[in-house]
């Protein structure tokens, strides 16, 4: 079951690990303010139970061995801890509103020993400060903290809950998503708590990532796995050794690279978070960089009625003329995908989506090429990272559903300047939770999941190095600049116009 931003899909596999029935649900997302994010929990849960009976239905006389869940990671969701009803609408890990509680703690004593002992940088897209934003804010949840009967943590919390009737977890690769868990020993830290305001009993208790003990639930099968979902598709892309990295394209693109056994603190603006731990195997750590917006933007111009599908997107962006023409492509527009703030390597929250280089004689194509592009270039700025922080030329392999997009990949390639090989399963989220499902059942070990993925394209870059080096420092040139152009930004410059005037 991978529970996404975008979807609900539950694929079922069969013993060799192929995929023989999927079902899925679209995820309804709200936005109350701008910058707000939400989703209905029950609703997701509903997906989850619906998209099994339906997958299960495709195949007559299939049993439903076991069960493996994959979650957003660090959206989160307050709820009764007697009866499991939420008190608040699932607040998504692109949702923006808990700007002001990072600011809070950034000034404080406490906010080196956060960032030291979580290894993450401050910033609102970790839990923490959208758990201490709704302590604060919405007074169902202040009451039940009050009250002493909160439950407030990850979707994964919320699901599992439900499911086994009663079972409050999550696991650490979510966990080393929140910004309250210690990196080094796994465990959520009350210091680190506190200085959200967040009492560290409020939280989950943290098991591994393929359970000790399986969890009966009212699917019909036990729960033996739960993961954060670029973790599970880490796995199940074969990512299982240091150095080893991977990209998934999905409502946003998160590129994760396997450090081994130890924890890492990385620099390069990235990320380190926890991999798996599973019993008999190394425990693994990782490093990540994120592109907040990915297939969202493709999903905009869809919107704007610019192209009819995801799909005509790609077709409009390869029949763009800056698509083949380097010259022409050191004039085109240029899109910052920055719907929810910039991510690695830059950091800015504030950040929202900028195109420029606009003319009257600019049309669909090159709209279309530019989003394309843009999220290309951002991903690149992430393997820049990553080249750097491993001192080596990272070795690339794609999935998730825009890996689909040949233009995409061709330009992704291109930017990168190496081969990228596309995954022939797009949706491994999936395929690494019911395959760390398999683990814990017994059924199969890291090895053999990750044995499981194949490649049979790979596209090659075709554009010559020089000019990948202008077209690279022609997009950093163009990010930093639109940093000026940030809402905060702007509405700071603007007062300081009014002062000068009126002085």
């Amino acid at each position: 079951m991978d529970q996404g931003t975008t979807s609900t899909r539950t694929n079922l596999y069969d013993d060799s690990g192929r995929c023989i029935a999927t079902a899925r649900r679209r995820s309804r997302t709200t936005h109350p303010q701008p910058g707000w994010d939400e989703q209905d929990g029950n609703a997701l849960l509903a997906a989850i139970e619906e998209t099994v009976a339906e997958a299960l239905d495709t195949v007559p006389g299939a049993e439903l061995a076991g069960i493996g869940l994959a979650n957003q990671g660090e959206s989160i969701i307050a709820f009764d801890r007697r009866t499991g009803a939420p008190l608040s609408n699932a607040i998504l890990w692109s949702d923006r509103r808990a700007g002001t509680v990072i600011d809070r703690v950034r000034g404080t004593a406490e906010a080196s020993r956060v960032e030291g002992v979580t290894g993450l940088r401050l910033d609102p897209y970790y839990s923490a400060a959208r758990i201490a934003w709704a302590l604060t804010n919405l007074p169902d949840v202040a009451a039940a903290a009050a009250a002493g009967t909160l439950a407030i943590g990850t979707l994964d919390t919320f699901f599992i809950y439900r499911l086994t009737g009663g079972a409050y977890v999550t696991d650490p690769s979510t966990g080393s998503r929140t910004q309250l868990m210690a990196l080094d020993d796994l465990q959520f830290d009350k210091e680190c708590a506190a200085a959200f305001g967040i009492d560290v009993a409020l939280l989950p208790a943290l098991v591994d990532t393929v359970f000790a003990e399986p969890l009966p639930t009212t699917l019909g099968a036990p729960l033996y796995a739960s993961a954060t979902d670029q973790l599970a598709a880490l796995a199940a892309l074969g990512a299982i050794n240091p150095g080893d990295t991977k990209m998934t394209y999905g409502t946003g693109c998160f590129i994760d690279t396997n450090v081994g056994a130890a924890p890492c603190r990385p620099g390069h603006g990235l990320m380190p978070t926890f991999a798996w731990s599973i019993l008999d195997e190394p425990k693994a750590w990782a490093i990540e960089g994120g592109v907040f917006t990915a297939a969202t933007a493709v999903d905009w111009l869809v919107g704007l009625g610019l192209a009819e599908s995801a799909a005509h997107v790609a077709e409009l962006a390869a029949a763009c003329a800056a698509a083949s023409d380097f010259d022409l492509r050191m004039h085109h527009p240029q899109f910052l995908p920055s719907f929810t703030g910039v991510g690695a390597p830059w950091w800015r929250p504030d950040a929202a989506g900028v195109l420029a280089g606009l003319r009257a004689s600019t049309d669909g194509h090159d709209l279309a090429f530019a989003v394309l592009d843009g999220i290309a270039q951002r991903v690149a700025d992430v393997v820049d990272a990553v080249d750097a922080e491993l001192g080596s030329t990272a070795t690339l392999r794609a999935d998730g559903g825009l890996s689909a997009n040949r233009t995409l990949m061709q330009r992704q390639a291109d930017v990168c300047g190496r081969p990228i090989a596309i995954a022939d399963h797009q949706e491994n989220t999936a395929a690494g939770a019911a395959g760390l499902a398999a683990i814990g059942a017994g059924e199969l070990d890291l090895t053999g999941l990750a044995a499981r993925a194949e490649f049979h394209c790979v596209v090659e870059p075709q554009l010559a190095e020089p000019n990948r080096l202008l077209e690279r420092a022609r997009w950093r040139a163009f990010v930093e600049a639109t940093s000026d152009l940030e809402p905060p930004a702007l509405s700071t410059a603007a007062h300081r116009r009014i002062e000068e005037r009126n002085s």
